[in-house]
């Protein structure tokens, strides 16, 4: 009998020993946000990549902003730090730029009902308004109904696109949307692409385009921030701040009628000069009363360091991996 009972605990024993490891699973706590996908990073387990992709949690819902530029560097890294994408609610892309979106991919194979929100872009799928009607419009009555567009309808229409979002569970923005109380998606156009010889104070890249500067400007590339309501104010995330980041903020501002607590997320001042960078950091701290900032991605090695030093203590490091609370 003690035989019996010494086999069968020496067989749980070796069972137990003989189980599959538990994946590390990371719990994505309300009032913090991690970076996912960026560039530079204290952890050395990470693939770094140019691109940029946070996660955080409002409410009791999961929001991922932003999936980076490669699919299976995404999918690496979120099963690094053991993001489970399954359980992401919201996903907010800042703009149609491929180093924000191409983790979508891998998403969509994981969690493919999960709701997307998108800025207003054409190039990405939103409804294209369009009118058909040409010269002489009359001229359509002297064709037989086969060669007339919708057999000699209305020829001004919308077309409602498929394209690479085809099925997702996806709406485009053109105006801000307040998706639950107290959290705001802030919708912004850029005067400029984001090409960066074709901002204020760049020359001009001859060979780079075949037309002017000139032609870059007015192009309103549509983006897309989110504004989360806190007890010391709005916490801004932004993806790459092609409309100008203080542009963004004083938007932020006039929808929620509340100070800005912290931006967090890529401030775009890789173009600009020392003397421009420090304007526009006065602009921020001082004139906008942005209380705390907490700069990522395409920020620029010289922003990083002057942000810092001007900030001091109300600088957040926020490099791929790391978890900010706010």
């Amino acid at each position: 009998m003690k035989k019996v009972i010494y086999c069968f605990l020496l067989l749980v024993l070796l069972t137990s020993f003989n189980k599959p490891i538990g994946k590390k699973i990371f719990e994505v706590k309300e009032g913090t946000i991690t970076n996912l996908y960026d560039a530079f990073s204290k952890d050395t387990t990470l693939t770094k990549d140019f691109g940029f992709s946070c996660i955080t949690k409002y409410h009791g819902k999961t929001i991922l902003f932003d999936a980076g530029s490669n699919a299976d560097i995404f999918k690496k890294n979120t099963a690094k730090l053991g993001i489970d994408l399954t359980k992401v609610d919201i996903v907010v892309v800042s703009h149609g730029h491929f180093d924000h979106l191409n983790g979508l991919d891998y998403l969509f194979q994981v969690n493919p009902k999960v709701k997307i929100y998108f800025p207003y872009d054409i190039f990405w799928g939103a409804p294209v308004p369009f009118d058909a009607t040409g010269q002489e419009p009359t001229v359509k009555d002297s064709l037989p109904t086969y060669m007339k567009y919708f057999d000699g309808g209305n020829t001004k229409f919308s077309i409602n696109q498929s394209g690479r979002f085809w099925h997702a569970n996806i709406e485009f923005l053109k105006t801000f949307k307040e998706i639950l109380p107290g959290l705001n998606i802030i919708a912004t156009s850029s005067q400029y692409m984001g090409y960066f010889s074709c901002y204020p104070g760049k020359n001009f890249v001859e060979g780079q385009f075949d037309q002017k500067q000139d032609a870059c400007k007015n192009t309103n590339l549509p983006e897309l921030s989110l504004s989360i309501q806190s007890d010391k104010g709005q916490i801004l995330i932004v993806g790459c701040s092609h409309t100008g980041v203080e542009n963004i903020v004083k938007q932020t501002q006039t929808i929620t009628s509340d100070k800005i607590e912290l931006v967090y997320g890529g401030f775009h001042m890789i173009p600009f000069d020392r003397t421009q960078t420090i304007q526009l950091i006065n602009i921020l701290k001082n004139d906008l009363n942005v209380h705390r900032v907490a700069p990522t991605h395409c920020t620029g090695h010289l922003a990083f360091k002057l942000l810092h030093d001007i900030y001091k203590k109300e600088y957040l490091y926020a490099g791929l991996g790391e978890t900010i609370s706010y």
